[in-house]
């Protein structure tokens, strides 16, 4: 049977002594006879390089291409490897090689490949292909890659979501809350919208610990100037509540103790209505009065355990609290 052999145009670039291929290639040949290869660490501990594959992420990006009709124009990076006999023609702009099994070696791009591979259609990939390349340049351009051609921060994909229409419901109230209790509130000043600061709540801090006033709560059906009313009185109760701690690490830009008040921001929410029948700051500061017993200090780190320490902690100082008589005539 006679071999088959690829030709497709494309153009030869050179850069610091690196000489690579930029072209297309169809998936339908990345998916035949195992066509390509990834050098896996946990497959190969003296000689592999590569994170393990997440099946998941692969399915999502399938699904992105073939359902949500997608497009993902970043290029594939390649290392043909020598039994694929690559060749360039350079009078006619071409590259010439054989189909056999293994003949790519994936740098970087595995997750788009292997969702290209699970994908129900054919698409036309860009690629860059390096040739002749030995084992510790393809460590090396791993590395770089990995290390100094950085992603963009997620706070500032959330930032701009909009601009392309791709909020959901959640997302644009909460952009919205951001915004206004950066403009006014006690975190006016300490929070940072498009990058991470010490110091600052960025808008993927806000995000995670805010979820879930929109998922069975009382705010879950209110519009967006009603929640920030009562987000802002509860964060003046917080900030109140911290300062008479007397801790030094109790402040609400810290990261651990953020997302600790929200958690348990339902149930002091809930209390405070149940007892006091409204939402202002005294009220929700007399609620809240049992946590200023807590040695936040003792609390050190980020991690989950940290956090789920602290939160029980603060649950359990909230059922020490006694009512006392407020006089109100309105929520806020």
């Amino acid at each position: 049977m006679r071999e088959k052999i690829t030709k497709t145009t494309a153009i030869k670039c050179v850069q610091n002594g690196y000489t690579f291929y930029t072209t297309i290639l169809n998936s339908e040949l990345l998916k035949e006879k195992d066509t390509c290869y990834v050098s896996r660490r946990d497959e190969d501990s003296e000689r592999g390089f590569q994170r393990s594959l997440n099946e998941s992420r692969a399915k999502d990006i399938a699904n992105y291409l073939d359902k949500e009709l997608g497009c993902i124009p970043s290029s594939l990076i390649l290392s043909i490897q020598d039994h694929a006999q690559f060749q360039y023609h350079q009078e006619t702009s071409q590259i010439w090689f054989s189909n056999k099994p293994k003949i790519f070696m994936v740098i970087d791009g595995q997750h788009r490949l292997y969702g290209l591979i699970k994908s129900e259609k054919n698409y036309d990939v860009p690629v860059i292909i390096f040739n002749s390349l030995k084992t510790s340049d393809e460590v090396s351009l791993f590395i770089d890659i990995n290390t100094k051609q950085k992603g963009v921060p997620t706070t500032l994909l959330l930032d701009i979501k909009n601009l392309a229409g791709r909020e959901d419901k959640k997302e644009e109230k909460q952009k919205q809350l951001f915004d206004e209790l950066n403009k006014d509130s006690v975190l006016a000043g300490l929070m940072s919208p498009t990058k991470s600061q010490v110091g600052k709540i960025t808008r993927v801090s806000f995000n995670g610990a805010t979820n879930q006033l929109f998922e069975n709560s009382y705010f879950e059906d209110k519009d967006v100037h009603v929640i920030y009313k009562g987000i802002k009185n509860y964060l003046q109760a917080v900030e109140n509540i911290f300062k008479k701690s007397k801790s030094q690490r109790a402040k609400l830009n810290n990261g651990t103790l953020f997302k600790a008040i929200f958690n348990i921001f339902n149930e002091v929410i809930d209390k405070t209505l149940k007892e006091y029948g409204n939402l202002r700051v005294e009220s929700l500061e007399e609620i809240l009065d049992p946590i200023s017993r807590i040695e936040y200090d003792t609390y050190v780190g980020s991690n989950r355990a940290t956090l789920q320490k602290l939160t029980r902690e603060m649950r359990s100082e909230l059922n020490q609290h006694k009512k006392m008589d407020i006089p109100v005539d309105d929520i806020f």
